[in-house]
């Protein structure tokens, strides 16, 4: 295909902003690492990997292949890919290419789905206990810049990151680039400065352990990929000039006034057979109800079969064709075991559904709810994103103890706007307990209030609270990514449902813990007791109610680790008429480690990939903690009068 006119001159205006200066211009040395992101740099090695020759600087080993592009169209776009792109992982390579104080980076970018850490360039560590390194990026709204260097507040460093002042458009072309000079740290948009910092001085504190990133935000804990085009990546060891930076802009500026440009958008075939992207799994079961959900790639109406028996002679069809099907079946017995399974037929099929062209689903089983006073049983985890392996063997291990639903703490997936991470990782090793009981979430961090979240979760308005019952216990489910401060939405919400409740038994689940021992809050355990906070200070707001209404357990993720406190009043230890702090975070995410001070709250800690079993009938309530192979390490009992 023959490149029109206008794509023509605009790949020139990018060789030339990657390459030399126009002669009006004071020359700039050469920068260590430029790449221009066109089919043409784009080749295949003796191994069959795509990779992506540079300007200047080593080759790019392509972590999965960019979507097919129009010749037409400047840059490659980039879509959720596994890994991003590497330009090398060994650290005594990557430290002759990164700067060691004055650096220049700059990219031409779109961002077809904001995330809250979005990356373009990253050679960088930021998981509370180091911040070191560099990254260029974006969150939901605005580009950013992140850099520690020596001038930060501690050893380790402290990453400064710096937000441009105005939004950037969705799908639309931008110049982005940020500057250093030992003192100054100042970000640019479109050739315009944009943000300027002074918190951050000397040289560039850099990780230990260390690759370098482009097209994603990555550490050890998190690969954030970036979902939209890229032109060009460009890292000088200099400072440039405001004038260098705007010149840069002006070699691409018409790319600015080009449409958005999204990701085309699949067609829906209606005489095709779908193809199952999420197999079916339970949402909102109540002792009548049941809810079942899955996917396919292309629009049908669903239809969910059940009965009392494998041979599922009732059904439910909906009534608009769909891709992400929600069935809601009524008029179930309380307590009641029930068979299922699902179809989904073209629609040129109508009302004759052949099973073998309807893309049926294996025979699974629910049981709905029990009565108010009966016995309940159900598992617990938090953090299930990062090792899609331990995830499984989690699922399976708490299948193994038939509990009747689950609670989930949060961080669900790795990065909730990456649609990759709900239905290659969560959902297929999630399986094996989701598709047989109702999973109860709340968000963590990493869901980044993404609209999968919402799409693939049946939950009461507005979605992000909500509070439900299961025998004489009521839960009640925050989210701790918001202001759960006195006089807050949520607070005043919550404040009044547990007064309200009449439940024997309450608990709380939000995914940040009011306290912990773990050395996640600001590398605590370096700093002196009086300035440790020992647990997430938003969350502490809610220490009070549950004072006040005698709340039993409170639930939370956040922290890759198990810990479990003594009873507590006013964050004090009581024999009694306390509330007991859980922490369940190790159900995938990589595993962090407990400062060496045991504060007083502390009574049971525990590293490692684990679950919790609960059993509560009557004056009773039983909590018992395995690890991902089944075998118990902790075990604690609640008693009332």
């Amino acid at each position: 295909m023959r490149l029109n006119r206008l794509a023509t001159w605009i790949l020139c205006c990018l060789a030339l902003a990657c390459g030399s200066q126009a002669p009006a211009h004071e020359p700039t040395p050469d920068p260590v690492l430029s790449y221009s992101f066109a089919k043409q740099h784009v080749s295949t090695d003796d191994a069959g990997q795509p990779t992506l020759s540079p300007q200047f600087g080593p080759t790019v080993m392509l972590g999965g292949k960019p979507l097919p592009e129009d010749e037409a169209i400047v840059g490659l776009r980039f879509a959720g890919l596994e890994e991003c792109h590497q330009v090398t992982a060994e650290s005594e390579e990557a430290r002759s290419l990164l700067p060691h104080r004055d650096f220049t980076i700059s990219a031409w970018v779109t961002v077809d789905h904001p995330m809250s850490w979005g990356g373009i360039f990253s050679a960088l560590q930021d998981n509370g206990e180091a911040e070191k390194g560099l990254v260029l990026g974006y969150d939901n709204e605005r580009f950013y810049v992140g850099l520690a260097t020596e001038g930060g507040s501690d050893d380790d460093g402290t990453i400064e990151y710096l937000r441009s002042t105005t939004p950037y458009a969705k799908s639309r072309w931008h110049h982005v680039a940020a500057t250093y000079d030992g003192e100054t740290l100042m970000l640019y948009v479109n050739g315009e400065p944009t943000a300027r910092s002074d918190a951050q001085s000397g040289e560039i504190v850099w990780p230990d352990d260390l690759g370098i990133w482009l097209g994603g935000y990555r550490d050890v804990n998190e690969c954030n990929v970036h979902q939209g085009r890229i032109g060009s990546v460009k890292l000088f060891h200099l400072c440039a000039k405001p004038s260098w930076v705007a010149h840069e802009f002006e070699h691409g500026a018409d790319l600015v006034a080009l449409p958005a440009d999204g990701p085309a958008a699949l067609p829906l075939p209606l005489d095709a057979t779908p193809e199952m992207i999420i197999k079916p799994y339970l949402q909102w079961g109540t002792a009548d109800s049941m809810t079942i959900m899955w996917e396919t790639a292309h629009a049908c109406r669903g239809i969910v079969r059940y009965g009392l028996d494998a041979e599922c002679g009732q059904e439910v069809r909906e009534a608009e064709p769909r891709t992400i099907h929600e069935v809601t079946i009524t008029g179930l017995t309380p307590d009641m075991l029930y068979y299922y399974n699902t179809l989904s037929p073209a629609e040129s099929q109508g009302d004759d559904v052949s099973a073998a062209d309807s893309l049926p689903t294996d025979v699974r089983t629910f049981q709905t709810a029990a009565g108010p006073d009966d016995p309940v049983a159900f598992t617990v985890i938090c953090d299930s994103q990062a090792q899609p392996e331990v995830v499984k063997r989690v699922a399976e291990a708490m299948w193994e103890f038939r509990p009747q639903f689950a609670l989930l703490g949060g961080d669900l997936v790795t990065t909730g706007t990456n649609k990759k991470h709900w239905t290659e990782h969560y959902f297929p090793n999630m399986d094996p307990l989701a598709s047989r009981v109702v999973v109860y979430p709340v968000l963590g961090n990493h869901e980044q209030n993404a609209t999968h979240y919402y799409n693939y979760m049946h939950l009461p308005e507005p979605e992000y609270y909500y509070t439900f019952r299961r025998g004489n216990i009521q839960f009640f489910m925050i989210d701790s990514n918001k202001s759960v401060a006195p006089g807050s939405e949520q607070y005043v919400w919550l404040d009044e449902q547990l007064a309200a409740s009449d439940a024997r038994w309450k608990i709380c689940m939000h995914h940040h813990p009011p306290f912990s021992s773990d050395d996640d809050y600001g590398n605590d355990w370096k700093r002196p007791l009086s300035q440790m906070t020992f647990g997430d200070t938003n969350a502490k707001q809610l220490v009070a109610l549950y004072d006040k209404h005698a709340v039993d357990i409170v639930w939370n993720g956040h922290i890759h680790s198990y810990e479990r406190s003594w009873l507590l009043r006013g964050g004090k230890p009581v024999t009694e008429d306390g509330t007991l702090y859980m922490i369940t975070g190790g159900a995938g995410g990589h595993l962090e480690t407990f400062g060496p001070y045991r504060p007083a709250f502390q009574h049971r800690v525990r590293r490692g990939h684990h679950f919790s079993y609960v059993t509560c009938f009557g004056d009773t309530l039983d909590i018992k903690a395995f690890d991902d192979a089944g075998q118990l390490f902790d075990h604690a009992v609640l008693k009332k009068p």
